[in-house]
């Protein structure tokens, strides 16, 4: 029963919305006109004619609006995505956007294919388009744009009862990012490893980590070692005046509330920003730092990722821009790759 009368008072609305439309009234006065006349009578001599096509026009129209409300509801999406989507012709030219593609490509001057990814070359895109409209298949394809500066998947397909193509586009800029990013750290890796000799004389393992983390657009990182009490023990590191400083060795104790116990504590990747909180002092209250560590940093700490692999906890400090599930993926895959590094000198030393 509730759900009849809220089907009803949708319906409604359509015909309300309907029933007060100036274009159906015009229509209406037009159809009264004409019956009015061709029945030998004065224009305006009998209402019935211009009453009935409003009452007809509202009702069929609503009622068709009603039975396709969902649909309608669907057919606005392309206009509410963020992801452009859009409709060219075969030479590329854009002849049809609408909703926030419309206003992005009027923003950054793009009326053509070319305008979009004009670093690609234009035998290529012209022969996509091409191979679209000739198999009439689903066309995807990876490339980057220089004038809005994101990476995107390009999907296309061909109209069967045109030339034109239909393009949507899907943002996958975080994911290049962070496939470049996780590049990174595999190389570093790489890079440890077949260095392991010199650092088993430099002892710089955690100074190279450190300086590679802070690289990836962190203000600083504590990175740490449990020791057979079940303490850790590390140093914090952060840039200053363009320069890796390095603090001295602090230890934080296993009954401590600070946030390098989080990840342990948890069993998982932890990560907490001051944006959550209407008020910054709960933040801290939430995450007691050691005094040790922020009187090292000297800055106003704002975001925070910690994990742990085995013996090895690290927690960064101050993500430059907001902190994303990709950070989270990069964050294991570092850790992960410091535990590796570790693991391999301290099996090098007690064989020697």
């Amino acid at each position: 029963m509730e759900y009849a009368i809220k089907t009803m008072l949708i319906y409604f609305k359509f015909l309300l919305k309907e029933l007060i439309s100036p274009l159906n009234y015009f229509m209406a006065f037009l159809i009264g006109v004409v019956i009015n006349f061709f029945q030998g009578i004065g224009i305006f001599s009998s209402l019935v004619p211009f009453i009935v096509p409003i009452i007809v026009q509202s009702i069929s129209k609503a009622s068709v609006k009603f039975g396709n409300r969902n649909i309608n509801l669907l057919v606005r999406l392309p206009m509410e995505k963020k992801d452009p989507a859009f409709v060219i012709n075969t030479t590329g030219e854009i002849v049809a956007s609408e909703g926030k593609t419309k206003g992005l490509f009027s923003k950054n001057g793009i009326t053509n294919f070319q305008d979009l990814f004009e670093n690609q070359q234009v035998s290529d895109i012209k022969g996509t388009i091409k191979e679209s409209c000739t198999t009439k298949e689903h066309i995807s394809q990876e490339w980057y744009s220089p004038r809005i500066e994101k990476w995107y998947s390009i999907n296309m397909k061909a109209d069967e009862f045109s030339d034109n193509v239909l393009v949507w586009l899907d943002d996958i800029t975080l994911r290049k990012k962070l496939d470049e990013r996780l590049t990174k750290v595999r190389n570093f890796s790489t890079q440890m490893m077949l260095s392991i000799d010199e650092q088993l004389k430099a002892t710089d393992s955690y100074d190279r980590l450190a300086q590679f983390v802070l690289e990836q657009g962190y203000q600083g990182v504590f990175i740490t070692s449990k020791e057979k009490d079940g303490n850790l023990k590390g140093f914090v590191y952060k840039f200053y005046s363009g320069q890796i400083t390095k603090s001295n060795e602090i230890i934080i104790p296993k009954n401590s509330e600070a946030p390098i116990w989080k990840s342990r504590r948890s069993l998982g990747i932890v990560t907490d920003t001051i944006n959550n909180y209407s008020d910054s002092e709960v933040f801290y209250q939430n995450n007691r730092f050691d005094p040790h560590v922020l009187d090292f940093l000297d800055f106003k700490v704002k975001n925070f990722i910690n994990y742990h692999e085995e013996d090895i906890s690290v927690i960064t400090f101050n993500k430059h821009s907001e902190i994303n599930q990709h950070d989270l993926t990069l964050m294991e895959g570092i850790v992960n790759s410091a535990f590796t590094i570790n693991y391999l000198v301290n099996i090098i030393k007690n064989c020697k």
